[in-house]
């Protein structure tokens, strides 16, 4: 039996045609109708297992961070992606001396509003990108 993938990595340039920059990135998000949200995770910050309904899709910018998918250790820095399943289970946390940037993406719903991502407290001090 074959264990299906429960994420899969990525480079920005070859996801989205474009630069590593974050407004290069958020631009090519928007052309397709992804909602974005940008969060700086602390030094030493970790988030806590989680699970999303949809496909979520991780574009560091700036620092490095470590998820960890469905038991599976996972290193990245500015310019990786990682995309993960829907329900896969997952957890992350900055690696180094300097805090983690990430563009967090899940696809468009026709440009409605996003849907509750349960990333719990500090929600609130995320913002929407376009």
């Amino acid at each position: 039996m074959t264990k299906k993938s429960t994420y899969r990595i990525d480079d920005v340039a070859t996801a989205f045609q474009c630069g590593p920059e974050r407004e290069e990135i958020i631009s090519a998000l928007a052309e397709r109708d992804y909602r974005v949200f940008e969060v700086e995770q602390p030094v030493g910050a970790l988030v806590p297992y989680h699970t999303h309904d949809e496909e979520e899709t991780l574009i560091v910018i700036g620092g490095r961070i470590q998820f960890n998918v469905e038991e599976e250790l996972i290193p990245l820095e500015k310019g990786d992606i990682l995309v993960i399943n829907a329900g896969a289970i997952h957890a992350a946390a900055t690696v180094g001396k300097k805090p983690a940037k990430l563009l967090i993406a899940f696809e468009g719903e026709g440009g409605g509003p996003a849907r509750d991502t349960d990333y719990g407290e500090e929600e609130e001090e995320d913002f929407e990108i376009g």
